[in-house]
Formats: C-alpha cells, sequence, structure tokens
C-alpha cells in the first residue's frame, strides 16, 4: 500500500473513530469519562510500542541531531508563550494550561504533516520527519506532563524542576525510555527482526492506535463548546500556526551561527512541521489530568481542520 493510500485510510478511520466516539457517548453507551483511561493507554503503552519499532528502524546520523533538539526547543518556546499570553486572555486557570498543552507538541505524525513531507520529499523526507518527531516523546515527559501538573485542578505548587524529576522517574515516562532504547539499538547497529518488515505488523498497530485515540476525542467532543472557547481558538491559530512558523524560521537560522547549520532536508522539514495542528498528546494530557478536556477536544478539531483546509495548500503551494 503506497503512502496516498495509507493517509487515505487514516483519514477515513479518524472520521469513522471520532464519529463512533461522539455518538457512542449521545447515546449512553459509554461515559465520556472513560476517554480519560483510554488515553492513558495511549501515551503509555501505544505511542511506546509503535514509536519504539519505527525509530529501532532508523539509522542514526548525527547530522540530523538538529531536528529533534529544535523540536523540543520550538515546543517549548511556543508553549511558554501561550501561556504567557494565558495570564491575560483567560481568568480560568485551567483554560491557560489547556491553551499551553495545545500550543506545545504538535500533529507531526504521517496523519496530518508527516504526509505533507512525503508528498514533498518522498521516503527520505518521511524518514528525516521520523527523526524530527522523536522530540516529542521528550517534550511529552518533560514538558506536557509538567505544565498538567502546574494547571491541573490537583496541583500541589511543586518547583517545576522537582516535577520534571519526578516524571522521569514516573510509569507515564515509558515512553521516553522506549524512544533511548530504540536508538541504542539503532546505534549499536542490532537490525531490528525481519518478521516487523515482512508482515504489516507496525502499520497494523498504528490503525489500532489512530482509532482508538480519536475514538476518545470523540467522546469528549461537545460541538456547542466551540462558542464558548473563541479566544482559545484564536490564541492556538494564533500561536501554534502563526507565532510557530515564525519560530520556525528563527531557530534554523541561529544554527547558521554554529559550525553545523541545518540545510537542505532537514531545514524543510523543520520548517514544514514548525506549522502544524494540535497534538493528539496535548488532548490526552487534558484528558489524563482533568484540564477541560472537552474542549481540548474541540480545540484539536478546529485546528485540524484550518490546517487542511489553508495549511497544506499553502505549504505544498510554497515548496512544491
Amino acid at each position: 500500500m503506497n503512502i496516498e493510500m495509507k493517509f487515505a485510510l487514516s483519514m477515513g478511520l479518524i472520521l469513522l473513530s471520532t464519529t463512533a466516539g461522539y455518538f457512542a457517548r449521545r447515546r449512553g453507551y459509554l461515559p465520556e469519562t472513560f476517554a480519560r483511561a483510554i488515553m492513558t493507554v495511549v501515551l503509555v503503552v501505544g505511542y511506546p510500542a509503535v514509536g519504539f519499532l519505527a525509530i529501532w528502524k532508523i539509522p542514526v546520523h548525527w547530522q540530523y541531531a538538529w531536528l529533534p533538539v529544535l523540536g523540543f526547543a520550538q515546543a517549548t518556546i511556543l508553549a511558554l508563550i501561550a501561556l504567557g499570553a494565558g495570564r491575560w486572555l483567560f481568568k480560568d486557570k485551567l483554560q491557560r494550561g489547556m491553551v499551553g498543552l495545545a500550543c506545545g507538541v504538535g500533529n507531526h505524525g504521517v496523519t496530518m504533516a508527516g504526509f505533507v513531507v512525503f508528498l514533498l520529499f518522498g521516503d527520505e523526507g518521511l524518514g528525516v520527519n521520523t527523526i524530527y518527531a522523536i522530540y516529542t516523546f521528550f517534550a511529552l515527559v518533560l514538558l506536557s506532563y509538567t505544565i498538567a501538573q502546574r494547571y491541573t485542578p490537583d496541583a500541589t505548587g511543586q518547583p517545576i524542576l522537582v516535577l520534571m524529576f519526578r516524571n522521569l522517574l514516573h510509569w507515564r515516562a515509558s515512553g521516553l525510555y522506549a524512544c533511548l532504547a530504540a536508538i541504542l539499538l539503532s546505534s549499536m547497529g542490532v537490525s531490528r527482526p525481519a518478521t516487523f518488515d515482512e508482515y504489516p505488523i507496525l502499520d497494523s498497530m498504528i490503525y489500532l492506535l489512530i482509532a482508538v485515540a480519536y475514538f476518545s476525542i470523540g467522546l469528549r467532543l461537545h460541538l456547542p463548546h466551540l462558542m464558548e472557547i473563541k479566544r482559545a481558538v484564536l490564541a492556538v491559530l494564533v500561536i501554534r500556526h502563526g507565532v510557530g512558523l515564525g519560530v520556525g524560521f528563527a531557530l534554523a537560522g541561529l544554527t547558521y551561527l554554529t559550525p553545523w547549520p541545518m540545510e537542505g532536508l532537514a531545514r524543510n522539514v523543520f520548517v514544514i512541521q514548525a506549522s502544524v495542528p494540535i497534538g493528539v498528546m496535548g488532548v490526552a494530557v487534558a484528558n489524563m489530568f482533568h484540564i477541560k478536556p472537552q474542549q481540548a477536544s474541540a480545540l484539536f478539531i478546529v485546528s485540524s481542520v484550518a490546517y487542511l483546509a489553508m495549511g497544506i495548500p499553502l505549504v505544498l503551494w510554497i515548496f512544491g
């Protein structure tokens, strides 16, 4: 199956899964609070398993080290900008936390921006994109979980460094250590078992993960909430999509002040990924820590639709 068919299948699966979750709640088949348990499994088991197998296959080339490093830097900068702007945009502390999570880790995978990278640069671009996305496993633990613990209704007021250290030792950090293990295996020249190339095991895992994650988003989706989060929508569109692009250009430019500038394909992938919609991880963390999960789902849908309608055509026009 080629990448275009995979993307079409993914989009169809996303639509069906979200709709199924939405109607499961509306019909009373499942309580929407069940989404928290689903998202916990997605973050702690699903993403680590898929990430481990995907990263293990990638040869380690240190010239691409800028990608995950600057990806983490960009997510941190955007999250801090969002939290700072939230101080005068929102009186509600939870809503500030939700927007901070939304503007951090983006949707970099093949179901969104990763597919655009493939259309423009083929298999090589997709491989570089996977290297870039490694940062998400670090950002989830050190950035998203820390923000969530500062803004959750159960916040204890502990120092940020203490929260980060505890997150590193928590079972929720499984994805980070799975990523490190895969990088270590790849750098040591340990080949991934041929079984994963002979059979569509990884693809099947990805589709299952998509179905489960978006089903839980549908469980939390309340369409009338869109009118209640007008400021949050505007903040995300401006920061995540607009400011994000500017920060991406600035970070890429800074590498030219070093002996190892980020050029060519790596630079193009980084710039494209600088302005992408909200990632599923942001919605998952909002569910896990009770940070406006219903509004987070609605915000996710708006950001994704805006990118599909305007972001993708613009990127294809510029880089194509």
